[in-house]
């Protein structure tokens, strides 16, 4: 394939992204980077992988999205693609807030920005505030939440989003803390001003979270119908996490108004895809909702064992298994030796082993899951 052959699937790719085509921009942005490993063109690969983990993440493939993040930051870090390496480390930080480890991703997010002037990118800047808000909501501090989440939309007397394209998919969440930390009035300001200026033929995504953000923020019966109006596209099934969001919130509205047999279905329904996910506190929270509702639940069921390898490092540690040197597998997947390095220190006490000679027996005793 020529280099402009690349560039056009590359923008291909994340055109696409952009304008909510996540399962189709993950084909392709997929199909690149097998193109770009070949290649071997490492700053480009990191750019591409990244734009991939994002739409994996979107599209509810979270483990996928982890192990691209983690590729993309050191394909990043090898090149030298100090944004790149950020956005990856921000995506990480996000899914550890997401599965309840909210500490360290707000560890983790603060440290990523350490001497890094955020203003250069805006879009960088706004997911480190719902990185941030996503952390604090979890660990129940919803008024540095809706602090965070605030931020990635301007204090104009007509809020604007921050980032034409990253600010505007966080309304929904925005509008969740608000309600918790009696913001509802300022956050009804920014959706309307924000709804306002938006082109009316919008991706069925972000028609989805405008109703989810209008069904929270409503003080009236009205909300009953954004919340319908949410998940009704079935286009939506393509974001389920989004799509869970406003199942539970619905879910609630309505055991809320004593009527625990509607909100069941909803409620069932968000909570299988927590689950899935290893969402833990959305998890939980779903859980205590449907008791509330009078259906029992069955304890969430465990997905991803802490010690788990990736994908990147299961396939080092199989290339180490057969005898191959760090030079030998670096060469082989485009890293340095130096990275290789790095991810045997980690795929050791994973494994609970100590010597290189054991990795044969590790691996057969903990197949992929």
């Amino acid at each position: 394939m020529s280099q402009d052959s690349l560039a056009d699937l590359t923008a291909l790719g994340g055109t696409t992204w952009i304008l909510d085509g996540t399962e189709q921009a993950i084909r392709i942005l997929g199909r690149t980077t097998d193109v770009i490993r070949r290649a071997g063109s490492a700053g480009t690969n990191a750019t591409v992988t990244q734009v991939l983990a994002l739409a994996l993440f979107e599209s509810g493939s979270w483990t996928a999205a982890q192990d691209a993040a983690d590729e993309a930051f050191w394909t990043a870090t090898e090149a030298g693609a100090d944004n790149v390496t950020l956005g990856s480390c921000l995506l990480q930080a996000t899914l550890r807030a997401l599965r309840g480890d909210h500490a360290t991703a707000r560890t983790q997010a603060l440290e990523a920005v350490r001497g890094v002037d955020l203003r250069r990118s805006l879009s960088l800047q706004v997911r480190h505030r719902h990185t941030l808000g996503m952390a604090a909501f979890v660990a129940g501090d919803h008024a540095d939440a809706y602090e965070q989440l605030r931020a990635a939309f301007t204090r104009d007397f007509r809020p604007a989003p921050v980032h034409y394209h990253a600010s505007v998919y966080y309304l929904g969440d925005l509008a969740a803390a608000a309600v918790r930390a009696g913001r509802r009035e300022d956050a009804r300001t920014v959706v309307e001003a924000v709804e306002h200026s938006l082109e009316p033929d919008r991706s069925p995504r972000l028609a989805a979270v405008l109703h989810r953000a209008a069904a929270l923020l409503s003080e009236t019966e009205d909300a009953e119908r954004h919340f319908r109006a949410a998940p009704a596209d079935p286009a939506t099934d393509c974001w389920p996490f989004e799509r869970a969001l406003t199942h539970l919130d619905f879910g609630e509205w309505l055991r809320r108004r004593r009527r625990s047999a509607e909100a069941r279905p909803h409620l069932g329904a968000a909570l299988e895809c927590f689950q899935r996910l290893d969402a833990r506190p959305r998890t939980d929270r779903t859980a205590a909702e449907l008791r509330a509702a009078g259906a029992p639940t069955a304890p969430p069921t465990t997905t991803r064992a802490p010690s788990e390898l990736t994908a990147q490092e299961r396939r080092i540690a199989e290339l180490a298994a057969q005898g191959l040197t760090n030079r030998d597998i670096a060469a082989r997947l485009y890293l340095s030796p130096r990275t290789v390095g790095y991810h045997l220190h980690k795929i050791f006490p994973k494994l609970g082993i100590r010597a290189r000679a054991q990795l044969r027996d590790a691996l057969e005793q903990n197949p992929p899951q």
